[in-house]
């Protein structure tokens, strides 16, 4: 590609991307369904062609993600965290599983396939993670119980890696990705990228303890969670035939960097120069991820999937989610029920699903012979990569839209007698 035409797509990208971010900050809602809805535009009238969007995809979204899941772990307190811990574990295993099983049935239902197919599990998978940060504006405008936000927010943290996770045993399961035995590969990847993460800090606090890199301190943290990522992604598979989740390691990393090493006097400076850059860089990959996922989806795969998209992000909106938050704050100690109910009506989707919806789609496109027969009987492999997208699509923006706008209304409603009694 020739480099001049390479830099004017970028300008169109970061340049348009930043002016309707500031619009949907100016008219006070989340910018993800004006990016999305820019980039279907692009898309549409061929601005930037979609060879060039599929082909950028796969890195744009692991490196998008390496920052993400970085900055989002660094910035969690764990001693505010430790608070609401028992809610967040609940959410992130016993919600996740339901929010994905039954958001994968729902797809079935809607596409004409068999209840428990494998294809409606893998579009589960991709959308059981939420993206609370997309309310993070909204929330420190209103009034809200600050354990609430926080488990919002911190469920979206530990349940990004594990979405991933179950989306890499669903793609093993569909014979889309190598897989030796299910139960060991989640172990390997979920245990293992834990125990990897924190290695990672550990070793990173070792390096820059005896090594003062001064301005060079945000770069060196960014290469080395992505030479732990590639070691959980690359070598270690390549040795032992199991993956590790490089993306749950740079969040424990990020997590373990952000709970320890700030705190150290000696290590301030360097801690807030990480953080700045990462907030900086997060900006960039957040406009580029949304925008390439609208830009993925043509006008006539939307309309061609529409109707069925819909039903499958109501059914994992305002069904799956619910049902599932609602089932895992069951198990003593219990939450007010209030607190269940909104925590149950706040799970928006976006980044985690823009990306891996947008990679799995890319993937099939390009390689269709990669879909086994027996899942091509079922659903031929461009109709699968198309289904897929749309319906992670509208599940995205459906959410971001609804739960943005009623955000402070349901908390007017359902958290105003808990925190009148708290401050009390």
């Amino acid at each position: 590609m020739d480099i001049a035409i390479f830099l004017g797509y970028l300008s169109i990208l970061f340049a348009g991307g930043a002016i309707i971010a500031k619009i949907a900050k100016k008219i006070g809602i989340p910018d993800i369904p004006l990016l999305l809805i820019f980039g279907l535009i692009l898309s549409a009238l061929n601005v930037i062609p979609k060879n060039i969007v599929d082909n950028s995809f796969d890195f744009i979204g692991n490196f998008g993600l390496i920052i993400l899941l970085f900055i989002g772990s660094f910035e969690m307190e764990w001693n505010v965290m430790k608070k609401v811990l028992d809610v967040i574990v609940k959410l992130d295993i016993l919600a996740l599983i339901i929010v994905w099983i039954i958001s994968g049935i729902v797809f079935n239902f809607a596409f004409h396939l068999p209840i428990l197919s494998l294809i409606g599990l893998l579009f589960g998978a991709i959308v059981c993670a939420t993206d609370p940060a997309t309310l993070i504006p909204i929330f420190s405008k209103m009034d809200i119980n600050p354990e609430v936000a926080i488990t919002l927010e911190a469920e979206s943290v530990f349940n990004d890696p594990l979405g991933i996770v179950v989306t890499l045993i669903c793609l093993s399961a569909l014979g889309l990705a190598k897989s030796e035995n299910p139960l060991l590969e989640f172990i390997s990847l979920a245990i293992g990228g834990i125990i990897l993460g924190l290695i990672a800090g550990k070793f990173y606090e070792c390096i820059i303890s005896k090594i003062k890199f001064e301005d060079y301190i945000a770069p060196f943290t960014l290469g080395l969670a992505i030479a732990f990522w590639y070691f959980a992604q690359v070598i270690f598979p390549s040795i032992t035939g199991y993956e590790i989740s490089g993306f749950m390691a740079v969040a424990i990393m990020g997590l373990y960097i952000g709970n320890v090493i700030v705190h150290k006097k000696e290590h301030k400076e360097d801690m807030e120069r990480v953080s700045v850059f990462f907030d900086e860089v997060s900006i960039f990959v957040r406009i580029l991820i949304f925008i390439f996922l609208g830009a993925s989806i043509s006008i006539p795969l939307l309309e061609k999937y529409a109707i069925p998209a819909f039903i499958c992000a109501i059914g994992s909106i305002l069904l799956a989610r619910p049902i599932g938050v609602l089932i895992a704050t069951a198990i003593p100690p219990v939450r007010p029920l209030a607190e269940r109910i909104y925590i149950a009506l706040e799970g928006p989707r976006g980044v985690v699903p823009a990306t891996l919806s947008a990679m799995v789609y890319t993937e099939i496109i390009k390689h269709p012979d990669i879909v086994p027969k027996s899942v091509a009987k079922l659903m031929p492999p461009t109709e699968l990569a198309g289904t897929i997208l749309v319906a992670t699509f509208m599940t995205i923006i459906v959410s971001v839209i609804l739960e943005a706008s009623w955000a402070k209304p349901l908390a007017d409603i359902l958290l105003k007698n808990n925190s009148e009694s708290e401050s009390s």
